[in-house]
């Protein structure tokens, strides 16, 4: 088997995964997708969190600003044109996603969930098939927007000038 056919194949799967998201999103299945993948990163992500004091929208924040860094890279070192538009739709998502990431109660939060889940479904399997074509600084960009995503409620509003309090445990 040739090497071009095994190129061939990988960039018929990512074609393929591309589509699956998009059909994810159509019958639901991106929601729990996004679920089981938010669960899992959040015992990670709320470690970081307790020995950070930023609140949630500041590290969501943080977060796709990161992204943006990835999605520049990608543009300068890979030359991918697409990348100065996943550049332009993340400057413009920023405030989405903080505001998406705003609340910090974790009963009021799950209400917020159902449509992050549903992002972070959408985008999993395109970052799968940016990493099967070799563009690693997109998806590393995408997969910062899920972790920008997924940092977990429960840390009390940042109020400015004001140190970071924590809020009781549910």
């Amino acid at each position: 088997m040739g090497p071009e056919l095994v190129q061939t194949g990988i960039q018929v799967f990512a074609v393929a995964l591309t589509l699956g998201a998009f059909v994810l999103l159509l019958n639901g299945g991106a929601y729990s997708l996004g679920w089981s993948c938010r669960s899992a990163l959040e015992p990670l992500l709320a470690s970081v969190r307790a020995r950070s004091s930023r609140s949630r929208p500041e590290l969501a924040d943080a977060s796709v600003v990161l992204a943006i860094g990835f999605a520049l890279l990608s543009a300068v070192f890979e030359q991918l044109v697409p990348a100065l538009l996943i550049v332009a739709l993340l400057l413009k998502g920023r405030p989405l996603v903080r505001r998406a990431t705003r609340e910090e109660n974790r009963l009021l939060a799950l209400v917020g969930s159902l449509s992050s889940d549903t992002v972070i479904g959408f985008y999993l399997p395109m970052v799968l098939a940016q990493v099967l074509l070799t563009n690693l600084y997109i998806a590393a960009s995408m997969s910062l927007v899920v972790v920008a995503l997924s940092w977990p409620p429960g840390g009390g509003q940042a109020i400015p000038g004001r140190s970071w309090r924590g809020a009781p445990a549910l």
